[in-house]
């Protein structure tokens, strides 16, 4: 069985405060670190390798610091790590990074399964999971919270509301893992050591993937970005009957 994870680092948000009036961040300590649903899909990889024997391999894209999530990624049990790396990625918006990823499985080829974070802290998007699910034309299950597989099929929990249900879809599949879902491992000692002094991450271009000038560009138009308006102060009222005259005051009722 062939597992593969996309992970993705973003900035530790307890390094940087927002100032709402003035419409600015702040960047007091600049640390990144790797996105934490992406380590709850890794996790849910690296036990389905032990339980299976499964041949688990990493991507991510982004500059030469992501190799520092690949190389923890192989310290914790990873087989292959790959650096999706080269200049016409860096506008990658949503839709380009899916195709990058279902580029780059379709080469590793015999892939069952593919795992990542329901969405990164960054930007909250979600949207990578089941663009990638659309690209490869496979079922997707979203938002797990553990994941094994049985008969050849991917078996997930996930949340409904308050209640949990049980989902499964045939392999391959494509699977989000929600943070917190799991807890993660630690990076072996020994192999944290070996992944800077023997251990190299594979790096694959755009060329390497085949991808054209048109398939790398974005189809998300960013114009920029607003904050929204400061919480104003409510209102306590005293009694049920005070919040029945303000409503019907304010003919909300």
């Amino acid at each position: 069985m062939r597992i593969v994870v996309a992970i993705k680092q973003v900035l530790d948000p307890r390094g940087f405060t927002v100032n709402r009036k003035a419409e600015k961040i702040f960047v007091n300590r600049e640390e990144w670190i790797t996105n934490p649903a992406d380590l709850c899909a890794l996790e849910a990889a690296l036990a389905l390798k032990d339980k299976l024997g499964a041949e688990v391999i990493v991507l991510s894209g982004g500059p030469a610091r992501a190799g520092d999530a690949l190389r923890d990624a192989w310290a914790r049990g990873a087989n292959r790590a790959i650096h999706l790396s080269d200049k016409a990625f860096a506008s990658a918006d949503g839709s380009v990074a899916a195709r990058i990823l279902a580029k780059t499985v379709s080469k590793l080829g015999d892939v069952d399964m593919v795992l990542c974070g329901d969405k990164a802290i960054d930007t909250g998007a979600g949207e990578v999971g089941p663009r990638l699910a659309e690209a490869l034309g496979w079922p997707q299950v979203l938002g797990a919270l553990d994941v094994t597989v049985v008969d050849g099929h991917v078996r997930a929990v996930r949340a409904n509301g308050k209640e949990y249900v049980t989902l499964e879809a045939g392999l391959p599949a494509m699977v989000t893992v929600s943070a917190g879902a799991n807890k993660q491992r630690y990076p072996h000692g020994g192999r944290i050591m070996d992944s800077y002094r023997q251990y190299q991450p594979e790096v694959w271009t755009a060329s390497d993937l085949g991808l054209s000038e048109d398939e790398l560009n974005p189809v998300m138009d960013n114009r920029g970005q607003s904050y929204p308006p400061e919480r104003q102060r409510g209102t306590i009222l005293g009694s049920p009957e005070e919040l029945v005259r303000l409503l019907k005051r304010n003919r909300v009722v």
